[in-house]
Formats: structure tokens, C-alpha cells, sequence
């Protein structure tokens, strides 16, 4: 059997002919019938538009279908290419099937008819399918509760009401793979519950179907839920690039740039891309030129900067914060690290838990031995046991048995056992905790130790203001030492004030932290004359306040960056030595973030630390 690959991030085909309407696609010789996966494919439109009303922030989507060839020259260059469809749901998910002749006779009448677009309305609608549920109830509940003149009518009423709610779209499913010479647990439900119409027990049929029907969607919505990190490592990944343009084998430099935009798939190892500040670096690459700090919390989960300069390497996926880099493509798209933890994260949630395996594997080779033993009764009985054919008053018909043999084989239970799974990750992601799939529960029953990585899991990954300190410089009483307590009661409001002023409008993780903590609080006012950024360093100003503020109206020299580079910048040793060791004496240790602030001959130190989550004991 021929089959195309389904998955994120894939490259369309040039050959590909589509027809959002029908639920085919071909290629220039062959055709497809597609097989959806909800859970598995990169998601566009919503799937259930009355679930998504009522779970806002749920993450039902309508599949957008990426192709993938066997065959590189029909690759299209262009990654995002998508083709939306209204699918042929298929509770095998992730398959797309060669159709035979049969199933093509077959589509092409039910779509002539409308009934594909019905069983896709139908089977897709949560209130539609809720109410189907709730007249099947009140059939059953009719003969308790309503007088007996009324009770079979009304019974049968809501009957005829419900069942074509769920019949259309179980009807289509069943008749599709029977077409296709598949029989399996979907197959044999769906007959089950059309013979229990012709045993005269509808009722039975409808509530199988229904509940299989609401079941799958409770699975759909809380299944999907697991799918958001995935999406949030798609959106660190940029679609396209500037690639720089290499003359006579030169290196490309700031001062005489030529570019163009190219597509992250068609980028060659050893090209030269412009990353500019705020940008995401698109591959694995090193850097050629320049100086910023980057920050890689998609791969580890902390926002503390770290400085990049000519000469490193930088994964793909890393956020520029401050500086233009010019650096040189070392992996290609399918090769670099941000494409690979997609990969292995798609491939973990496509993973199936055991009993979704063993239901898989058991499911149809069940299904025939059912199917086989009630073609036996029906068509052996009356030369065996002597049953009539059909029922009569004295004895039951072997067609009657047979499909009373069919019914009780249905496997409801076992369709809806995954079911269990779903609302197991459900409950571990209202507490937090999210599971990549069932399998992983199947793992923790044989887990006796849990280790927690805490940075991004147990922490917010967000840098929040802890303290400053001032450390040298300061006016202080009797002690010479520069590093006891200040006298000066606003000195702490001063040097937070300089630093906001400074870091207003920064994308930079630790100016987002000292511009939010001064948010509100009563500081003195703070001009900046001017300014510069060195990317990777810190920041250099000249700041002015008022007669009471800020260096009482005079134009003061402020820097702010990280401790090492300020100590750098220190005039003498001394002042250099001073600075370290007060961090090292700190009781702020290693656990913090930490930035340093000169103004003038006073020098402060800000920490900065990543909270713990809410809910999060100590």
C-alpha cells in the first residue's frame, strides 16, 4: 500500500492537485483519500466550532494538511505551504490511503449527495451530538416517567429524532472502510447499532453510538491540550532568513550589507545570515561578527542572558536581545536543534499507550471472528439447528441471532477505553502538569524516583526585581570600607530610578524585570541627555534630574551592565576588586541574577532571580 507521510513542519508538493471540498488530493498519476489526524498535524482552523465557544481556550483546530514526497525534486522551497480540507474524519488517525475503485465509486456518489459534508457537520457538532445524547436519555426514561398512552409514542418520537443525528456520519464511516475491504471495531459498532434497529432495539444502537461519538471528542479536546508546547517551539522557529550576499569569497561586513530574504529550508551550510536585535538565529550556526546576548529558554527554560561574541556557537531557536550578529549557517533546517526537538516532541505525542496498541492490534482480527460467527449463524443455523431464516412467532430467526450475536460482540467498552488515558492527562494538566501522551502514564507505573528540573518547570522563567544593593561609592557614617549600609535614605530609589530610565522600551529580560518593579513606586525623575547600547555589554548614559533628584540637576555618567563588564570599566584594581567581592560576599549567591550600576563614583548591584510558579511549595 502506498502511503504519504503526514507531518509538522513538512514541504508541499508542486504536483499536488487539491480540492478543499472533497476529501481527496492526488498527485500527477495517483490519488489519495485522506485519513485526518488531529492530534498529530500542525492545526489551523477550528475543528469544533461549538466546543471552541465553549472552551475558548481550548485547541480544537482543523487540520492543514503538509505533504511529504519520497522523491526531492517535487519538494516545494517554500515550507509553509499548507492545504486546508474539509476531512473525511477516520478514527485511525495519521494514515493517508491509496483508495481503491470501490471507495472512489463510492466518494464520488456521497459527495454528489451531500453526504459527506452531512456526516462531517453531524459528527462534528458538540451540541448536535450532546442532543442526540439527551433524547436517547429521554427515550429510555419515557416508560417511568410519562403515562402509558403517551410513552411509546413519545419513545419512538425522540428515537426518530436522535438516531439520524448520529446514524448519518456512523453510516458513512463503516461503509468507507467496508468499501475498502477493511473490517474493524468502528465497522462492527456501526452494524451493531443498525441491527439493533432491525431487532427492535434501537435505543441500545443509538446510546453505543452516541457514546462513542461524545467519548472521542472529550478524548480530541483533552489530547490537544498537550499539543501547545509544540506549537510554542513552532512560533521560535522563523520562516525565512537574511541571507547575506558573498562577493569574491569576502566576509560580509556591517558597513557594506547586501541581502536577500530566503526561506529557512533553502539556506546552505556556511551562508551568512543577518541576525538582527529581537530576532530568533534561524539554524545552528556561529557567530562571524559582532556582540549580543541571546537568550536560549527554549532549550533550557532560563531567561538569563549569555553573552555571544565572535567565534561561539548558537543553537537554533535563540532569541538576539541587543546586538546585530552576522553569523555562519553550521547545520542545515532538517539538521539543527530547534527542527530535531520538534521532531522527537511530534513523535512522542503520536507515541500510543498500551492499551491503544493492543486495541489497535486486537481490534480487527476481534471484528472478523465476530463478523465470520454471525454470517455462520445466520447462514448455518437452519441447516445445523433448524432455525427459520426469519423470526417467526414460535422461534427466532438465525438472521435474528445472528444479529443478536453482533450486538453483544460490539466492543463499546474497549472503543472507549482510551478514553481513560484523557481524562488521566486532563487531570494532570489542571494541576499543572503536562503529559507528552498515555504512554507516559504506562511509564510512571513502573517509576519509583521523579526528578524535577526547575528552571522553566518549577519557575515561571520570567527574571522578577529581588533587591538592590548598593556597594561602593556611597556616602556611609564612621565605616570607610564603602560597603556597609548607605545613610543616604533615597539612594536605592535613585539608582532604581537611573536604571528604569535607562531600560525603558527594552526587550532585554533584566530591563523588563527593572522597568515592571518601578511601576508605580514614587521615584525621583530621571532625564536621559544620551545614550548608547553595546550589545552583549550593557548600556552608557548621560542622566540629569532635578534640584532635589538625580545628582540635584547636574549631568551624571551612568553604565549598567553586567558585573564583570562594569568591573572592566573600573578606573583602578581596586574599585575592580571591590565590586567582585562584594557579589561573591553577597547573600545573593549564584542562584540569582545579578547587574551592575555606576553612576558617577557610586555603584549598585540589582538582583534578579526566575520565581516559582503559583502552587509551587518551597
Amino acid at each position: 500500500m502506498e502511503t504519504l507521510t503526514l507531518a509538522h513542519g513538512a514541504i508541499g508538493l508542486k504536483s499536488l492537485n487539491y480540492n478543499p471540498r472533497f476529501p481527496t488530493f492526488s498527485t500527477k498519476s495517483r490519488q489519495f483519500f485522506i485519513y485526518s489526524s488531529h492530534s498529530s498535524i500542525l492545526c489551523a482552523k477550528p475543528v469544533f466550532p461549538s466546543l471552541n465557544r465553549l472552551f475558548p481556550h481550548s485547541n480544537f483546530r482543523r487540520c492543514a494538511i503538509r505533504c511529504v514526497a519520497s522523491d526531492h525534486h517535487y519538494h516545494d522551497a517554500n515550507h509553509n505551504d499548507v492545504y486546508d480540507h474539509d476531512h473525511y474524519h477516520h478514527h485511525r488517525h495519521g494514515d493517508a490511503v491509496k483508495l481503491n475503485k470501490f471507495q472512489e465509486g463510492f466518494l464520488r456518489f456521497a459527495k454528489a449527495i451531500g453526504w459527506v459534508d452531512l456526516a462531517n457537520y453531524l459528527r462534528e457538532n458538540l451540541q448536535l451530538c450532546c442532543s442526540s445524547m439527551a433524547l436517547f436519555l429521554a427515550a429510555a426514561a419515557c416508560p417511568y416517567l410519562v403515562p402509558k398512552p403517551l410513552a411509546k409514542s413519545l419513545h419512538d418520537a425522540f428515537i426518530i429524532l436522535a438516531f439520524p443525528l448520529v446514524g448519518v456520519s456512523a453510516s458513512f464511516d463503516a461503509l468507507i472502510e467496508i468499501s475498502g475491504g477493511e473490517v474493524n471495531i468502528h465497522v462492527l459498532m456501526a452494524l451493531a447499532a443498525f441491527a439493533s434497529i432491525f431487532m427492535g432495539n434501537a435505543l441500545e444502537g443509538g446510546l453505543l453510538i452516541a457514546m462513542f461519538n461524545l467519548a472521542h471528542i472529550a478524548e480530541e479536546y483533552f489530547t490537544s491540550r498537550s499539543m501547545v508546547d509544540v506549537r510554542e517551539l513552532k512560533e521560535n522557529y522563523p520562516d525565512s532568513a537574511l541571507v547575506l550576499e558573498v562577493h569574491d569569497n569576502e566576509m560580509p561586513r556591517f558597513s557594506d550589507l547586501a541581502y536577500k530574504k530566503v526561506p529557512v529550508t533553502e539556506i546552505a551550510v556556511g551562508s551568512f545570515i543577518l541576525v538582527q536585535a529581537g530576532e530568533s538565529v534561524p539554524l545552528d550556526c556561529v557567530v562571524s561578527q559582532g556582540r549580543s546576548t541571546i537568550t536560549i529558554e527554549h532549550l533550557t527554560g532560563e531567561v538569563k542572558p549569555i553573552e555571544r561574541s565572535v567565534g561561539d556557537n548558537i543553537p537554533g531557536g535563540a532569541r538576539n536581545l541587543d546586538g546585530m550578529l552576522i553569523v555562519k549557517a553550521s547545520k542545515t533546517w532538517k539538521e539543527s536543534m530547534l527542527s530535531r526537538i520538534v521532531q522527537l516532541t511530534e513523535e512522542a505525542h503520536q507515541s500510543k499507550p498500551k492499551l491503544q496498541r493492543w486495541l489497535d492490534e486486537f481490534g480487527e482480527q476481534y471484528s472478523k471472528v465476530i463478523m465470520i460467527l454471525s454470517f455462520a449463524i445466520a447462514f448455518m443455523g437452519p441447516l445445523i439447528f433448524k432455525w427459520p431464516l426469519i423470526s417467526t412467532s414460535g422461534c427466532r430467526g438465525s438472521i435474528y441471532r445472528a444479529l443478536g450475536l453482533m450486538v453483544a460482540g460490539s466492543p463499546c467498552a474497549l472503543a472507549v477505553a482510551p478514553l481513560t488515558y484523557a481524562t488521566a492527562v486532563s487531570a494532570c494538566a489542571r494541576k499543572g502538569i503536562l503529559l507528552k501522551g498515555g504512554h507516559v502514564l504506562d511509564a510512571l507505573a513502573s517509576c519509583h524516583t521523579i526528578a524535577f528540573d526547575k528552571t522553566g518547570t518549577l519557575t515561571t522563567g520570567k527574571l522578577k526585581f529581588k533587591a538592590i544593593e548598593p556597594i561602593h561609592g556611597h556616602h556611609v557614617g564612621n565605616d570607610k570600607s564603602g560597603s556597609a549600609a548607605c545613610c543616604v535614605p533615597n539612594c536605592e530609589k535613585e539608582a532604581l530610578a537611573v536604571a528604569a530610565a535607562m531600560e525603558k522600551g527594552t526587550t532585554h529580560p533584566i530591563g523588563r524585570a527593572v522597568v515592571d518593579h518601578s511601576m508605580g513606586l514614587d521615584l525621583p525623575s530621571v532625564n536621559i541627555e544620551s545614550f548608547e547600547s553595546v550589545p552583549g555589554r550593557g548600556l552608557f548614559a548621560t542622566v540629569s534630574g532635578n534640584e532635589s533628584g538625580i545628582g540635584r540637576g547636574e549631568q551624571l555618567k551612568a553604565m549598567l551592565g553586567s558585573v564583570d563588564y562594569i568591573a572592566s570599566l573600573c578606573k583602578s584594581e581596586d574599585e575592580s576588586r571591590k565590586i567582585k567581592e562584594a557579589l561573591n560576599t553577597s547573600t545573593y549567591g549564584d542562584d540569582f541574577v545579578h547587574a551592575a550600576l555606576v553612576v558617577n563614583e557610586k555603584v549598585t548591584l540589582f538582583h534578579f532571580e526566575d520565581d516559582l510558579r503559583p502552587g509551587v511549595s518551597d
